[in-house]
């Protein structure tokens, strides 16, 4: 019966038990079991591994499903709060968030992440809208609101010399001096002071937010008094004359009445940024005067490409042009290109700041 040598091979291997060059009675030999490489054994490697990965997979699953978590607060619980920053127009205006003020603007605060109404209110004047937090995030809003016209008035203050003259306004009769009006609206008034039979008239202009005083010796009985006197201005423009800080009148007036002394008089036209001061001395039943030279201010002209400029009819030359010296007041500027021809502008050269002009004859 033939042998089946694969099968005897591949189940019993017969090894040395010591290495080699050992004493010959160690070399007999000692039989192992080894697995075959090929048969049903090839797969078993294979099946365990994959049987230690699926328990490893269900026990992760089922620790998934049964754990606790460490806390159980719903997640908009616990987030963080955010910041909103209202801005508005004008500054001050009362903030109410869902309905209970928080202060005035501008206003920065802390609030709970999500939706809120905010409402904004200057005097009369309101706004509600909506506002989005959002968690650690910065919101900001800006408001404009519409304001009321402003109806701030003047104050007219008039005394006489001596006091308790009857005082007319514009016909209509409002008491004896020293009187003081506030609140007056601006505008140009007609003022009768009487005293005996004497009448002094003088037109009075109040401007908003300003004093306004008409001070004048009346007569009484026929005599004029002797404690009084007149000044009158001369200006190459329209200036306040200031005592004070009161507006006693302006130089369009032909003459001012002021008490008898001495008087520290400032002259002013904010709007040419001019202010000059004068001491004048007013003697009894007299006219003094005080006469205003023209003053300077600063011109810079440029044009592109380039022009001749002329001033008031006056060549100043070719731009750029800097530092020029001129007149307060309004002029009247020509540019001139012969590929670009001719621009007109009028300017208003004031004392404080340098009046910079630039045109671009190409548009």
């Amino acid at each position: 019966m033939p042998v089946d040598v694969e099968r005897v091979v591949s189940t019993i291997e017969c090894v040395p038990t010591e290495a080699e060059g050992l004493a010959p009675f160690h070399s007999e030999l000692e039989p192992v079991v080894r697995p075959r490489t090929g048969g049903p054994f090839r797969l078993f490697p294979a099946a365990v591994g994959g049987l230690c990965i699926g328990v490893v997979a269900a026990w992760l699953v089922w620790q998934t499903w049964t754990a606790t978590p460490a806390s159980s607060a719903p997640l908009n619980e616990a987030a963080a709060p955010g910041i909103v920053d209202i801005q508005s127009v004008p500054e001050g205006s009362s903030v109410a968030i869902d309905g209970s003020v928080r202060g005035a603007t501008p206003l920065r605060l802390s609030l709970s992440a999500g939706a809120h109404s905010v409402t904004i209110t200057n005097g009369s004047t309101s706004r509600t809208f909506p506002v989005i937090v959002t968690a650690g995030g910065v919101t900001s809003q800006y408001v404009e609101l519409a304001t009321p016209p402003s109806q701030l008035g003047g104050q007219l203050e008039i005394e006489s010399v001596p006091p308790g003259a009857q005082v007319e306004i514009d016909g209509v009769a409002r008491g004896r001096t020293p009187l003081v009006f506030t609140d007056m609206a601006p505008g140009q008034y007609q003022i009768s002071v009487l005293a005996g039979d004497t009448a002094v008239e003088r037109a009075v202009t109040v401007a908003s937010g300003t004093t306004a005083a008409l001070v004048v010796a009346a007569a009484a009985a026929g005599n004029v008094t002797a404690a009084a006197g007149w000044l009158t201005v001369q200006a190459p423009f329209e200036m306040d004359i200031v005592q004070d800080g009161r507006v006693l009148g302006n130089t369009k007036m032909d003459r001012l009445m002021l008490p008898t002394g001495s008087h520290r008089i400032e002259l002013t036209n904010a709007a040419l940024e001019f202010s000059v001061p004068r001491t004048v001395q007013i003697l009894a039943g007299k006219t003094s005067e005080i006469v205003i030279g023209l003053p300077s201010g600063r011109l810079s002209v440029n044009a592109v490409p380039w022009a001749d400029v002329s001033l008031d009819g006056a060549s100043l030359g070719t731009t750029p042009l800097g530092d020029i010296t001129a007149p307060l007041g309004m002029h009247e500027l020509i540019f001139r290109h012969p590929q670009f021809g001719e621009r007109r502008q009028l300017v208003t050269v004031k004392a404080q700041t340098v009046t910079r002009i630039g045109i671009d004859l190409r548009k």
